[in-house]
């Protein structure tokens, strides 16, 4: 099974807490490579600010691949939601997502939705839902026409986190339901829910496309209370033959937590 390890993108100021590798990415790729790995997920925040060409060149440099766009900090440092109850706001979010589908085709790699798909607005679920629902049917006919062989995955978050698609059968059914041919599901361990979860992945396993590992509130493996051995082997059984990620919050030393 092939693991990479996430890294942020420099639009990401070093020393924030992200569930990744900060600093210059000269640097923090470069310890991914010295600690073993042989790729990296790359997290972004502004779109705009993802230099493809650099990191082309560093895959190269280090001989270690991107595997995977996340958009995560699209929401937690931009603030872009999806479902945004401005219309304005909406719109803002829908077109940075639209780049950071371009920049994930560019170098070959899919993307995900995960606390960009926001909130429950004022006007309740249902209003909330829609908007979310036409967001990602311009994204899904966006893709389809002009970003051939890219998947969009929908990564379920426990309700704390964010407060809506919180399962992966929820998730289906809101592809299902708008027709949305583009996207998958992405499964992250920490947000992984034991009771409904299990016997959908192992019906729907072609809709999972992408995997994050991470312990209890995306500490270290290791350091809380999930069993790895039991979720990867559910994976296993399933028949999972994709890429697996590392997202965690690294100590204040994070050279030493990718060790």
């Amino acid at each position: 099974m092939a693991v990479s390890f996430m890294v942020a993108n420099e639009d990401i100021p070093a020393g924030a807490k992200v569930t990744g590798l900060t600093g210059r990415l000269e640097e923090t790729i470069a310890a991914v490579a010295g600690a073993g790995f042989d790729s990296f997920e790359l997290m972004i925040a502004d779109p705009e600010n993802v230099d493809v060409g650099k990191v082309k060149r560093l895959e190269r440099q280090f001989s270690l691949k991107c595997v995977f766009l996340c958009t995560g900090e699209m929401a937690g440092t931009a603030g872009l939601y999806l479902n945004h109850i401005d219309v304005n706001e909406r719109k803002r979010a829908l077109n940075s997502f639209l780049q950071a589908a371009k920049k994930a085709h560019d170098l070959g790699v899919n993307l995900n939705i995960g606390r960009l798909r926001g909130v429950i607005w004022s006007d309740g679920l249902k209003k909330s839902l829609e908007r979310l629902g036409e967001s990602l049917e311009s994204i899904d006919s966006y893709v389809r026409s002009e970003l051939e062989g890219l998947s969009v995955l929908i990564e379920p978050l426990r309700k704390v986190v964010c407060p809506i698609l919180n399962s992966c059968a929820e998730a289906a059914s809101f592809f299902s339901e708008r027709e949305l041919k583009s996207f998958g599901i992405l499964l992250d361990s920490d947000h992984f829910n034991e009771k409904m979860d299990p016997s959908f992945v192992n019906e729907n396993i072609e809709l999972i496309k992408h995997v994050h590992l991470a312990d209890t509130n995306h500490k270290p493996l290791g350091r809380g209370a999930i069993d790895f051995q039991s979720f990867l082997d559910m994976l296993s059984k399933s028949g999972y033959v994709g890429e697996y990620s590392v997202e965690v919050f690294c100590d204040e030393d994070q050279i030493e937590t990718l060790r």
